[in-house]
């Protein structure tokens, strides 16, 4: 009898052990489930700043603000638009700013040039050290600084070159129309538009110069070889000629000529392609001065003039580097005025970037 109280007393624990087992093998499949989909955010928190700038509706911008400040900029080419940073090796700094949706707020950089998303990173780029999560430090030093040539000693006239990169837009005119009201002439570096025929000419109509900056402005396509990268300067060559008749070989380097993001496609690329450019007959040309307008969507007018303020008379020859890119860059537009009265204040004279004009370059 007890033999068989005690076979009982197994059939009945058996649909209790089976639930175990079933909860037991649940769990186990639920926890393998959220560790791959750890791994996936994981990969997707990696993902590539440059990869996601290569797919046509971002823009990504590498900013050298001089004295230690370097980081990049990932901008969404949209109505509304955000702005992410992303560390100097290319990766993003969360999730969040891979899937830039439009309602995200945008993260921007203040006057010490520090910015913090979603609560858990902060970059601050005075000293370019970014920590996240409070766990890990990763410190990048400045490998480049932004110089001008040295002066001949042949002439004291202070010379400011205003160039603006990456249009035309819709700001295209409004510049233009300020330009005009000072009697200001300015140099535009071009990328393809479509649609824009309009404004390229009107650049040149009134007596600006039109300048090379990309067809693509895809770094990922445009550095990836040297053949590559003449490429894609002979399409924009080709097209800013067809349309406004002028065989300008004047150009910008997209990130400058001290740039490092061209070392993920292809190293050292940079190396040859200043000394290729000056052989095959143009003249680069990058920049000493910074608005900073790149560092953020429309960032405060102030802002950009006190950059402007901040290093224009460290040299007698001065490229101020601004962008025309539409609504991003509204508050470039409203800055202009003061920057231009600024800049005449001290005893410059502006002028258009010609072939005889000589070029400022990054060291490196």
């Amino acid at each position: 009898m007890k033999k068989r109280k005690t076979q009982a007393i197994k059939y009945e624990s058996l649909p209790v052990i089976l639930t175990f087992v079933m909860l037991f093998v649940f769990f186990g499949v639920a926890l393998a489930s959220m560790t791959e989909k750890n791994k996936q955010d994981y990969t997707m928190d990696k993902v590539s700043a440059f990869d996601l700038a290569s797919e046509g509706e971002y823009s990504f911008v590498e900013v050298d603000e001089g004295n230690g400040k370097r980081y990049y900029v990932i901008t969404k080419n949209a109505a509304q638009t955000t702005s992410a940073l992303a560390m100097p090796d290319g990766s993003l700094l969360s999730k969040e700013q891979v899937t830039l949706p439009a309602a995200a707020t945008t993260a921007t950089t203040t006057d010490k040039a520090t910015a913090t998303t979603a609560g858990k990173t902060t970059v601050t780029t005075d000293k370019a050290t970014a920590t996240t999560t409070g766990k890990t430090t990763v410190t990048t030093e400045k490998t480049t600084a932004s110089t001008s040539v040295p002066d001949d000693g042949n002439s004291k006239r202070r010379i400011a070159y205003l160039t603006f990169d990456d249009g035309p837009s819709e700001n295209t005119r409004k510049i233009l129309d300020i330009l005009d009201k000072y009697n200001v002439k300015a140099t535009f570096f071009v990328i393809y538009h479509k649609g824009m025929e309009s404004e390229y000419k009107e650049i040149v109509n009134r007596g600006h110069a039109i300048a090379l900056h990309s067809y693509t402005h895809s770094y990922r396509k445009i550095y990836k070889s040297e053949d590559a990268f003449f490429d894609d300067l002979q399409q924009i060559h080709d097209y800013v000629q067809s349309v406004t008749g002028v065989d300008s070989r004047i150009m910008r380097f997209p990130g400058g000529s001290s740039n490092t993001i061209s070392n993920k496609y292809c190293k050292d690329i940079m190396k040859k392609l200043k000394p290729d450019v000056l052989e095959r007959g143009y003249i680069y040309h990058d920049w000493n001065v910074d608005s900073t307008d790149a560092a953020g969507n429309n960032r405060d007018v102030e802002v950009l003039l006190k950059n402007v303020k901040k290093n224009l008379t460290s040299y007698r020859q001065v490229d101020v580097l601004m962008h025309d890119t539409g609504r991003m860059k509204q508050t470039t537009v409203e800055a202009l005025p003061s920057i231009i009265e600024y800049i005449r204040s001290q005893g410059y004279e502006m002028e258009a970037i010609t072939e005889d004009s000589k070029p400022i370059r990054h060291s490196w």
